[in-house]
């Protein structure tokens, strides 16, 4: 009977310390790979209600796009930013990731992620073109579903045509535009 009372008493005390049933961390991770794709992949169909459900809704919501004029602050500015991608004359021509690497808080419920992002796309009768981005950002899971909460696209400086480069560059600390 001890044993029964000290097995008892170690679960109950192991419960309210926190400890959880152990997480399967490659779903856990094919999940998180999931939605990161999606957030990118709902413009071959412009699936509008796909991208909305990667994000979180609220005001909680930042973007670092690849100008600073299209910074985002919150699931408002989001919706209105997105309402360009609505022209029929913009056609989704393929995207894939390369090194896409997930991680997880030691809690199970953040999640941090980098990637090289290759997107294409098509405007009007003009040939698809591609462009490669680095792409990080940071999701949370909430009510179950993992959700981003934090993104940032970047360009890769060899990647950057040199004129662009030249006309943008700056001393240090006398930031950009």
């Amino acid at each position: 009977m001890s044993w029964v009372c000290l097995a008892l008493t170690v679960v109950t005390a192991s419960q309210l310390a926190g400890c959880a049933a152990p997480r399967d961390l490659d779903a856990e991770k094919k999940a998180i790979a999931r939605v990161i794709d999606d957030n990118i992949g709902w413009f071959r169909d412009k699936n509008f209600e796909l991208l909305f459900g990667t994000m979180t809704d609220g005001p909680d919501l930042f973007m670092y796009q690849l100008d600073t004029k299209s910074t985002i602050r919150g699931f408002a500015e989001f919706k209105a930013y997105s309402e360009g991608w609505r022209n029929p004359a913009v056609k989704y021509a393929g995207h894939r990731f390369e090194d896409l690497r997930v991680h997880l808080s030691r809690a199970g419920d953040v999640a941090w992620f980098s990637t090289l992002l290759e997107d294409c796309a098509a405007v009007g009768d003009r040939p698809a073109r591609c462009f490669t981005t680095r792409y990080t950002g940071v999701l949370e899971k909430r009510d179950g579903r993992w959700l981003i909460v934090q993104a940032h696209f970047s360009l890769p400086a060899e990647r950057i045509a040199e004129d662009w480069a030249a006309r943008t560059a700056h001393p240090p600390g006398q930031g950009g535009s």
